[in-house]
């Protein structure tokens, strides 16, 4: 096949990018590249992902190459959808006299000669099975269910295909182990390169970001740092736990967080008890029609003695709340979701655990939610808090919302109305006046409505 046009097609790599494709021309068949954020990791995978299919066409090999990210959603931001900085689409580097078919439902790309161009979510890579790839990406493979490679390493194996790892660290993961394989086996290609190896990103930039991200963070996303735990949002997580659980006393006093469930999620009620800041092992339903889950809330609520209960007043949330207050639920306060209100429900609960002002039951499910939230730096290079694609956040919300605007310390245990009495009688041989336990009750309500919260 005689091209029209030069492969790689609008496309430069820069001087540290340069050994990828000199490894290639070398013999390599397996790379790994460690590199960090911002450093071009698709631009130059894919770029030689479309060089080696051309060459193989001029040979006359016609084949498969899936090009691997952690989910499909993923994919389609990354690369399908792409645009750089200076305005041209990722996918565009395919010259257009090359390709005879685009799919974008499936994100594929059929060349004039007949070999299939894929972009694949590792999320779904069942997908897949049964076919016969001859050369693959794994971007962002630290992120990947390792199980992808599993079932892809055997057939390149069979007909010597090719496959490219691309990541940026995220602890002593699958990834970390690839590359330590790499670095001891002679056949295999690696390059680990920090932002001081590429120079690709300004000194104030990157002063900013120093200042703006948690330094582990930063380590890890730009100077290649394997830090378990780095990024994570939510530390401190197993100095917090407790196996107990809760049972309502009699002067007990209680918070609450409800997060409602949408469509697939989960409705989670979470109980705090205000004497010892102790969270109760939380209740999950699911697929449950509103009419019963308002049922059990507003069991929960009674049971509990009629806690301030904070509750996701977003979307469906919206006619659950007025229904419940109508149903005689009073101590209800409405949360309203939105990007900044989260941030600030996830930020309280991370100072909550991090100071170890509160103790979490010891629950797995709380606990892999728990530690799937971590620092993200979005495209914009802001940090963002995300949890793990696939990953519900239901207990984690509901928990947020539980030790919403907690009080600064633990309350006392109430008096009971014995003690009040007595109280009463006290004040009145003290001040030789009579006090009404009436208002004993009013100055014991008053003088709560003057203790400080968070």
């Amino acid at each position: 096949m005689n091209l029209p046009l030069t492969i790689p097609y609008n496309f430069k790599p820069r001087s540290y990018q340069l050994p990828v494709f000199q490894a290639v021309q070398d013999g390599y068949r397996r790379l790994v590249l460690c590199w960090h954020r911002r450093a071009g990791k698709d631009k130059v995978c894919l770029n030689l992902m479309i060089k080696l299919i051309a060459e193989n066409e001029e040979k006359g090999v016609i084949g498969i190459y899936y090009y691997f990210f952690p989910t499909y959603a993923q994919g389609q931001k990354a690369l399908w959808d792409a645009i750089d900085k200076d305005g041209f689409r990722f996918i565009d580097h395919f010259p257009k006299d090359f390709v005879k078919k685009i799919s974008n439902s499936e994100m594929q790309i059929v060349t004039k000669n007949g070999s299939v161009f894929q972009v694949i979510g590792t999320d779904n890579i069942d997908s897949i099975m049964g076919t016969n790839p001859r050369g693959c990406v794994f971007s962002e493979y630290s992120l990947q269910q390792p199980r992808a490679w599993e079932l892809i390493r055997p057939i390149l194996a069979e007909n010597e295909g090719w496959a490219v790892f691309n990541f940026t660290p995220r602890g002593r993961n699958h990834a970390w182990q690839l590359l330590q394989l790499a670095k001891s086996d002679l056949t295999w290609f690696h390059q680990v390169l920090t932002v001081k190896d590429t120079g690709a990103i300004a000194d104030e930039t990157l002063d900013r970001e120093k200042r703006e991200m948690p330094l582990d963070l930063f380590e890890q996303e730009y100077l290649c740092v394997f830090t378990d735990g780095a990024g994570q949002f939510f530390k401190n997580i197993e100095a917090c736990l407790w196996d107990g659980n809760l049972e309502p006393q009699p002067r007990g006093q209680y918070q609450a967080g409800i997060d409602l469930a949408k469509i697939r999620d989960w409705t989670v009620l979470t109980v705090i008890d205000l004497n010892t800041f102790k969270v109760g092992r939380q209740i999950r339903f699911n697929q449950i029609d509103y009419t019963t889950q308002k049922k059990y809330i507003k069991e929960f609520y009674e049971y509990w003695h009629m806690p301030r209960t904070y509750i996701d007043k977003t979307g469906v949330g919206e006619p659950i709340y007025d229904d419940l207050w109508a149903a005689g639920i009073h101590r209800l306060e409405p949360f309203v979701f939105t990007e900044q209100s989260r941030k600030d429900l996830l930020i309280n609960l991370q100072l909550k655990l991090e100071q170890r002002i509160i103790q979490i039951p010891n629950d797995e499910i709380l606990l892999n939610e728990l530690k799937s939230f971590r620092y993200d730096l979005g495209d914009n290079g802001q940090t963002r808090i995300v949890g793990t694609s696939g990953i519900p956040t239901d207990t984690v919300m509901s928990l947020a919302l539980a030790v919403w605007q907690l009080p600064r310390t633990t309350l006392p245990l109430q008096r009971t109305k014995e003690e009040l009495g007595d109280l009463v009688n006290f004040d009145a041989y003290r001040n030789k006046s009579k006090i009404s336990i009436r208002a004993a009750l009013q100055r014991q309500k008053w003088l709560e409505s003057k203790r400080g919260i968070n």
